[in-house]
C-alpha cells in the first residue's frame, strides 16, 4: 500500500510530521518544542491546513502541511473541529468551558455565549479533580448531515447539546454515573444512534435528552478515550466501531504504581457486542492508547498513538513513579485490517496525545 500520507503527532514535548510513502517515513517538521499539544484537526478535503492547539497557550494553523505555522485563538483550547460540511467553520473549546466558532477557518472568531446560560446546576459539575479545577471542552461533535446539530462532551460535566449552531443548549446527561467524558460520535448513516466514551463507561442512546445506557457486551476494560467509525465493508453492514480503552482511571494507576493495562476493542453490530483485537499488541500495555485516527486515503486502514502520560492533567510533574504515567518515549501503531492486528512504525517520537493523519 503506497501511503501518501503525512502524520502528525501531537506529544507531551511538542508536534511532529512524518511523511510517509510506499512504507517508508521522513520527518519534516517539528514545532512548538518542550510545550504539550494535545488537539489536531483538519479537513480532508484540504489536507495541508491543519490545526493544532498547544495547552495553555493557543491554537495554531498550518497552511503548508506543517512547514508553517500561524497563532489563531490564544486561551487554552482543547478541543478543535472543522464543521465536515463547510471546510471554513471551525470550532473550538477552552478551559474553563467556553465554544468559539469561526466562519473564515480561524482568521476571525466569535464566542458562542448561550453555553454558559445553562442551569447552575449544570454548570456546577463542570470541573476537574487536579488545578486549576475548572472543567474544559474535550470533544466536538458535527454532525455530518446536520451541521446545526453540535454536541459537547464536558471533561468533566457531560455532555450539552444544540440544534441551532450553538444559539441555544441543552444538558443530554442522564443516565451517565460519573459525568468525566471523552468522545462522542453518531453512527454513520444515522441521526440519532449516538455513541460516548468515558472514564467510567462506554454508552450508547438513540435520543440523548432520554438518557444513555451501557455498552460494553464484551469489553473488559472500564475506561474509554477514543472512539473511531470506519466505513462499512459492504454495503448495508454497520460501520466498524474501534474503542481505545483502559483498566480504571489514570489516578489508580498511579495510586497502584502499574499501567494502564491497554487495550483496543472492536465491534461490528452498532456496538451490541464487542470483542479484544490487537494480535502484535502486548496482553497488558503499561501506556495508553490516547488516540485512534483514520487512514486517508484507505477505508481499512487506522493508526493509533501511544504514550505513558496522564492526559487529563497537563500540570502532572513529568516523572511518575507509575509506568503508566511516567512520560517516556511514545509509540505510533498501525492497522492495516480494521484493527485486528498491529505493527508499531519505526518512529521516534515522545509520548503521544493525539494524531492527525492526512493525504499527501
Amino acid at each position: 500500500m503506497a501511503e501518501g500520507v503525512r502524520l502528525y503527532a501531537g506529544t507531551q514535548h511538542g508536534l511532529l510530521v512524518w511523511r510517509g510513502r510506499d512504507g517508508d517515513w521522513e520527518e519534516t517538521t517539528r514545532a512548538f518544542p518542550d510545550q504539550i499539544v494535545d488537539v489536531l484537526a483538519g479537513d480532508r478535503r484540504r489536507p495541508e491546513r491543519v490545526y493544532a492547539a498547544v495547552t495553555h497557550d493557543a491554537l495554531y494553523r498550518t497552511d503548508d502541511a506543517g512547514r508553517h505555522w500561524r497563532r489563531l485563538l490564544a486561551g487554552d483550547v482543547r478541543a478543535v473541529t472543522v464543521d465536515p460540511s463547510d471546510e471554513r467553520v471551525v470550532y473550538a473549546g477552552t478551559a474553563p468551558v467556553h465554544l468559539y466558532r469561526s466562519e473564515d477557518g480561524g482568521d476571525t472568531w466569535e464566542e458562542l455565549p448561550a453555553l454558559l446560560k445553562l442551569p447552575e446546576e449544570v454548570r456546577k459539575r463542570w470541573w476537574t479533580p487536579y488545578a486549576p479545577h475548572t472543567g474544559h471542552v474535550r470533544d466536538i461533535f458535527v454532525h455530518p448531515d446536520d451541521p446545526n446539530t453540535i454536541y459537547l462532551c464536558l471533561e468533566h460535566g457531560g455532555i450539552v447539546r444544540s440544534f441551532d449552531r450553538g444559539a441555544s443548549w441543552e444538558d443530554v446527561s442522564g443516565g451517565i454515573d460519573w459525568v468525566d467524558m471523552h468522545s462522542l460520535g453518531c453512527l454513520p448513516g444515522s441521526r440519532s444512534r449516538y455513541y460516548t466514551a468515558s472514564a467510567k463507561g462506554f454508552y450508547t442512546s438513540d435520543e440523548p435528552a432520554r438518557g444513555w445506557v451501557r455498552a460494553e457486551q464484551g469489553m473488559t476494560r472500564n475506561y474509554f478515550n477514543t472512539l473511531l467509525f470506519l466505513p462499512p465493508q459492504r454495503a448495508g453492514e454497520p460501520a466498524t466501531m474501534l474503542v481505545g480503552a483502559a483498566d480504571d482511571v489514570p489516578s489508580a494507576w498511579r495510586r497502584e504504581e502499574r499501567g494502564a493495562r491497554a487495550a483496543v476493542f472492536r465491534s461490528d453490530d452498532a456496538a451490541q457486542s464487542w470483542y479484544r483485537v490487537g494480535e502484535g499488541l502486548p496482553d497488558e500495555m503499561d501506556a495508553m492508547i490516547w488516540h485512534l485516527t483514520p487512514h486517508p486515503t484507505d477505508p481499512n486502514a487506522v493508526f493509533a498513538g501511544v504514550g505513558a502520560i496522564d492526559r487529563g492533567d497537563p500540570l502532572a510533574p513529568t516523572v511518575r513513579s507509575a509506568p503508566g504515567v511516567c512520560d517516556g518515549p511514545g509509540e505510533v501503531l498501525l492497522s492495516r485490517d480494521r484493527g485486528l492486528s498491529w505493527e508499531r512504525l519505526d518512529l521516534t517520537l515522545p509520548a503521544d496525545r493525539v494524531l492527525w493523519a492526512a493525504a499527501d
